[in-house]
């Protein structure tokens, strides 16, 4: 990959601002300032949610939850229709054993094991990869884009300043997550997917969007 890769002082400015992302409430304690976020997420009718990080028993969560995708989604997620294997699967369970970090959120008393998932690999560069997946049945109600700002928080807490992702063009859902949150593109866009950023060290904004996207 080339180093497009790498934010300048503007396109930090770009990707940051004053609006505060997360939503979670509860705990700000010791395992918060370790970078952990075990928390309540507060959702709009009144449920609740536990975030926290993701542990090896999760592994048939993960099955359950990326099996429950429709093929659309599927292939936004992983840029292929099939399910990913068990080793894969044992992998994002162990994220943090490479310097990664994943969260899932659990809802009590659900029949779904986990309703949804986000979190990065470290690369090369010190940046992290992200990525995250909703269960079709807790769509619509922003669980991505308060995840996405938790897992932001985990890495700004973990000293990973950066948070990239490959993203298709055509995942219009998670443009308007990133647009929402301000990104920014890393070189050009290619035909289908592109590169982009979000700045992790400092809280989001409203406004300021990828150059080349439209506003979701």
């Amino acid at each position: 990959m080339s180093r497009f890769d790498v934010l300048t002082d503007a396109d930090r400015a770009e990707a940051r601002g004053s609006r505060p992302g997360l939503v979670l409430v509860a705990d700000t304690t010791a395992a918060h300032c370790e970078g952990h976020i075990p928390a309540v997420m507060s959702l709009p009718e009144g449920r609740t949610l536990t975030v926290r990080a993701i542990r090896p028993a999760d592994a048939e969560g993960l099955d359950t939850l990326f099996g429950g995708l429709g093929e659309e989604e599927r292939y936004h997620r992983f840029f292929q229709l099939s399910c990913p294997g068990p080793k894969f699967l044992e992998q994002m369970t162990r994220a943090e054993d490479e310097g990664g970090y994943r969260l899932v959120a659990v809802a009590p008393g659900s029949p779904e094991p986990l309703a949804a998932e986000a979190g990065y690999a470290v690369l090369p560069d010190g940046d992290g990869e992200f990525a995250r997946t909703v269960a079709p049945g807790w769509q619509g109600r922003r669980l991505g884009s308060r995840l996405l700002d938790a897992l932001v928080a985990a890495a700004a807490a973990r000293g990973v300043s950066n948070l990239q992702a490959d993203i298709l063009l055509d995942n219009m859902r998670m443009l308007a997550l990133l647009s929402r949150r301000g990104y920014v593109t890393l070189g050009r866009p290619g035909l289908r997917e592109a590169r982009v950023a979000i700045a992790a060290a400092r809280p989001a904004r409203r406004g300021p969007r990828g150059r080349g996207f439209p506003e979701g």
